[in-house]
């Protein structure tokens, strides 16, 4: 029979794990892993899943996927979709579609976003498609919106505009903010500063929206602000914006470099074209070609003809 845990271990789990949340929330990941993992090696689960988190936002993957999903397998469900993401992260498609499923089956519906981007990099869209529709047909509101998504990637607007509505109508902030980006990513209306900075709350993609739009009114430092929040929360998408600004908008290189890599790091094809573009303003010819062939190999077809112009004239 297993030996249960004396009152005082637990509290000293307990604040560990509170500890760590600190830290983690301050950003000193590599301090909250130690905590963590000194609190899983006493046997919880949820400091498991946190210890997932911290190796994630470290960019660790292969331990992230190890610590969720032994988190996982000890019963912490939340574990799951943060599973199915990490896989996400470093391509093991088949995976991350068994743990979407996994987690979906214990109702983790924000897994339905790495169903669908493991279902389309296995070139099943049509079957992710017919998954997610019969999920918000039948009132899931978080497949509705992946359905809208899936629906836009395939080019099919009018559908994507209409779930996308759907879910925003049944009180899915996150819906609210994929709208107003994409309105404005169609219309560039400042009328739509209102819907941007309440999406910004919920949705990455309307804070950098945003900020663009802060930009081009004239207000760049408040844009700085907007995209700087953004990155203290973790957002990945702030920090292209973010390099571009510090580059175009206030003269600052060598912040602009700081911000493309770590928008590298968090997995962003397009900062090593933009990475690229000022190692070769700068003279640094073989580090421009490195960026724009990684970023060309990846599908970024701009990267791909300065990467051409430039051997050509190499």
């Amino acid at each position: 029979m297993p030996q249960q845990p004396r009152d005082d271990d637990a509290s000293d789990v307990d604040a560990l794990i509170d500890q760590g949340y600190d830290l983690a929330d301050l950003g000193d990941h590599e301090q909250a892993v130690a905590l963590f993992r000194r609190a899983a090696a006493q046997g919880s689960a949820v400091a498991l899943f946190h210890l997932g988190l911290s190796l994630s936002a470290l960019g660790r993957w292969d331990e992230a996927i190890a610590a969720h999903q032994q988190a996982a397998d000890a019963g912490e469900d939340d574990a799951w979709p943060a599973l199915a993401n990490a896989l996400c992260q470093v391509e093991r498609w088949a995976d991350a579609e068994q743990a979407a499923r996994g987690a979906i089956d214990r109702g983790a519906t924000p897994a339905w976003a790495a169903l669908r981007e493991a279902l389309h990099a296995q070139g099943r869209a049509a079957e992710a498609q017919r998954t997610l529709r019969a999920a918000a047909g039948r009132g899931d509101v978080q497949a509705a919106l992946e359905l809208a998504h899936s629906l836009r990637d395939c080019g099919r607007q009018l559908q994507a505009w209409h779930w996308a509505q759907v879910a925003a109508d049944s009180g899915n902030e996150v819906a609210a903010g994929t709208l107003a980006c994409w309105r404005w990513d169609e219309s560039r209306d400042p009328a739509l500063e209102p819907q941007l900075r309440a999406g910004a709350e919920y949705y990455e993609h309307a804070r950098t929206s945003l900020a663009h739009l802060l930009r081009t009114t004239g207000r760049v430092e408040e844009a700085r602000t907007v995209l700087e929040e953004g990155v203290l929360r973790g957002e990945a998408a702030s920090w292209l914006p973010l390099g571009n600004l510090y580059r175009d908008q206030l003269g600052d290189d060598v912040a602009a470099a700081a911000a493309y890599r770590a928008g590298i790091e968090g997995g962003d094809l397009h900062s090593h074209h933009n990475l690229g573009v000022l190692l070769l303003d700068g003279g640094d010819v073989d580090g421009a070609i490195e960026h724009f062939s990684i970023a060309a190999a990846g599908g970024d077809d701009l990267a791909a003809r300065v990467l051409r112009e430039v051997l050509e004239e190499d």
